[in-house]
């Protein structure tokens, strides 16, 4: 039987603990997600999940966890609430924040010790009230390493622990995005010159772009442009980036030189879309 854990009397969030370098990992994207330092290697599968629930429905999941290194990790696990700053890096929060949705969360245990090369399934649950209003219920799962001393050459050794992240998503009562692109610009993205769109979320839920479109740069150079799979949280409008690569070519970025005039769809949600024809640089 699955017991529920609440963070709710915890006295420190991740933000403040400032005696602690952490290793954070959080699967905001599609990529397995690991998390490593010394003895601290794992892996979750799968990187994020994603629901759809009504008002008294309920939902059980499995995380399965695989233990890269040699041998037996011992880790933490809980929920946490969390936050995506406009700069895309999340700051996750032990104590619940305004309309948590974690004390609707039950959790298969709060310590865990998986030997190396055996994965461990790991069970939560997600049981909706009836009365919760049509929105998104977002959290996270955590798994922090106990403390460790680093190597330092130099200097005294600074305390760290690893943590990882698996962000879940449940939509409620029929929640979904609607996003709508409102701006155009180039930023610089990791120190290159980027076509970035600004798209809002009005809708309930969270969204992503997807889909790719095209373009040809001012070196005559044909391109395919991929937004950011960022996600986009209800109420707010976020940067996301656009990366070009050689059609017919989608693992290889390029850096595209401006100007640039792209075509195209991109697509979110179940069937709802937008035409894009925009000129980025001068």
């Amino acid at each position: 039987m699955m017991r529920a854990y609440s963070s709710a009397h915890a006295k420190r969030s991740c933000a403040g603990k400032a005696a602690t370098a952490l290793a954070a990992l959080v699967a905001l994207g599609s990529a397995m997600p690991w998390a490593q330092a010394s003895e601290f290697a794992l892996a979750v599968s799968p990187p994020r999940v994603e629901l759809e629930l009504k008002p008294g429905e309920s939902s059980r999941q499995v995380l399965e966890i695989t233990n890269a290194s040699a041998a037996a990790t011992t880790f933490e696990i809980k929920t946490a609430d969390w936050s995506l700053s406009a700069d895309n890096s999340v700051t996750f929060y032990d104590e619940l924040r305004p309309g948590s949705c974690r004390p609707w969360v039950a959790i298969e245990r709060r310590q865990l010790t998986v030997s190396g090369g055996r994965p461990y399934r790991f069970r939560f649950e997600l049981k909706v009230p009836p009365d919760a209003p049509p929105g998104e219920c977002r959290f996270a799962i955590m798994l922090e390493g106990q403390e460790q001393l680093s190597e330092a050459k130099n200097g005294p050794a600074i305390p760290f622990s690893a943590r990882l992240g698996v962000i879940v998503y449940a939509a409620i009562g029929g929640a979904a995005p609607e996003l709508s692109i409102v701006g155009a610009a180039v930023q610089n993205v990791s120190g290159q010159p980027t076509p970035v769109l600004q798209v809002r979320n009005s809708g309930a839920a969270h969204g992503r772009l997807a889909g790719f479109l095209s373009g040809t740069d001012a070196g005559n150079l044909a391109l395919e442009f991929a937004p950011a799979t960022t996600p986009i949280l209800p109420g707010e409008t976020r940067a996301i980036a656009l990366t070009a690569t050689r059609q017919g070519d989608p693992e290889s970025a390029v850096q595209a030189k401006l100007p640039v005039i792209v075509r195209g769809k991109l697509e979110w949600g179940k069937g709802q879309s937008q035409n894009i024809e925009q000129r980025f640089g001068p």
